[in-house]
């Protein structure tokens, strides 16, 4: 097929073929070019369009300035999370210290109170369990968190002074009771005398006993009957050889007509240490201990202390 253009150039009426390579190549090369430079346009006027048609040299600035201010909240959002970890972290390492500290007195109150371990065994969870019930809700924030882990820590601490409280009470009370009277003076023998109006054995005459009497083997062993400091060892009128005892809370015990004195005066004894050895020193018929019960000076009934076990 051809294609003829007609022209009158230069005067003269002529024809040009379209079909021929010189002529339609640097047409065709035209046309493209021009179509190129329409979409290249289209490219770069978009984005300036989007943007409220702002020139090329401050879009770029515009983007690096939000790129900057994400980063930066980025690095906010990070370091408050990081700060909440660290806050958690500490608060954790008070609580295992507290745990700790309450597992320890737990344990010392258990082997105070001669409890059963399994009782009380610090080193497992206590049993817990029963029927599932879901319930639906909010999910904790870390500010609730946080709180409830004060809450804990706080009750922790509370319980932990409880403890230590009921620990020293028990431990003065096991003071008090090693400091009070209980038991029998002696290891082996029998009552002989009570306490109380009696005809004396030496005259007949009725005359109060202020102690009781336990007969026995001499060299028997004589023991204290509770805790306390020997304020005397030695020779006293109508008591032969004497030990005296203070107990503290006004309680002092006598151990008298002794064969052979065994501790000195200051020495600090605990229940059913050896004292003495029985013997019939002093004012006496036989061997035997004579055993007095003072409160505050004065002589008391020793029957409800040797009847007393500790």
């Amino acid at each position: 097929m051809k294609f003829l253009l007609y022209t009158t150039s230069y005067g003269k009426s002529g024809s040009i073929p379209l079909n021929r390579p010189i002529v339609w190549i640097p047409a065709f090369a035209i046309l493209f070019g021009i179509l190129a430079g329409a979409v290249a346009a289209g490219y770069y006027f978009a984005p300036l369009m989007a943007v409220g048609a702002a020139p090329p040299e401050t879009v770029k600035p515009e983007w690096q300035r939000a790129v900057q201010e994400q980063k930066q909240e980025l690095e906010l959002a990070r370091g408050q999370a990081q700060n909440h970890l660290d806050a958690l972290a500490v608060r954790l390492g008070q609580m295992q210290a507290q745990m700790l500290r309450v597992e320890a007195l737990g344990q010392r109150l258990t082997e105070m109170g001669q409890l059963e371990k399994s009782e009380f065994n610090f080193d497992q969870i206590p049993a817990q369990g029963g029927p599932s019930d879901p319930v639906e809700g909010e999910q904790l924030n870390a500010a609730d968190f946080i709180k409830a882990l004060d809450d804990l820590a706080a009750q922790l601490e509370d319980r932990s002074q409880q403890l230590e409280l009921l620990g020293q009470i028990i431990s003065e009370r096991k003071l008090s009771d090693a400091g009070s009277p209980a038991g029998r003076p002696v290891e082996k023998g029998w009552l002989s005398s009570y306490y109380g109006m009696r005809a004396d054995p030496f005259n007949g005459r009725r005359a109060m006993h202020k102690g009781v009497d336990f007969a026995g083997k001499s060299g028997d062993n004589v023991i204290a009957t509770a805790a306390g400091l020997v304020t005397w060892a030695g020779s006293r009128y109508g008591y032969g050889n004497l030990v005296e005892i203070n107990h503290g809370n006004g309680y002092s015990t006598r151990y008298g007509h002794c064969d052979e004195i065994l501790v000195k005066q200051g020495d600090k004894v605990e229940p059913g240490h050896v004292i003495a050895l029985m013997g019939s020193s002093g004012r006496s018929t036989g061997p035997h201990v004579h055993y007095e019960v003072l409160k505050s000076g004065k002589q008391m009934n020793p029957t409800k202390f040797v009847s007393a076990s500790r």
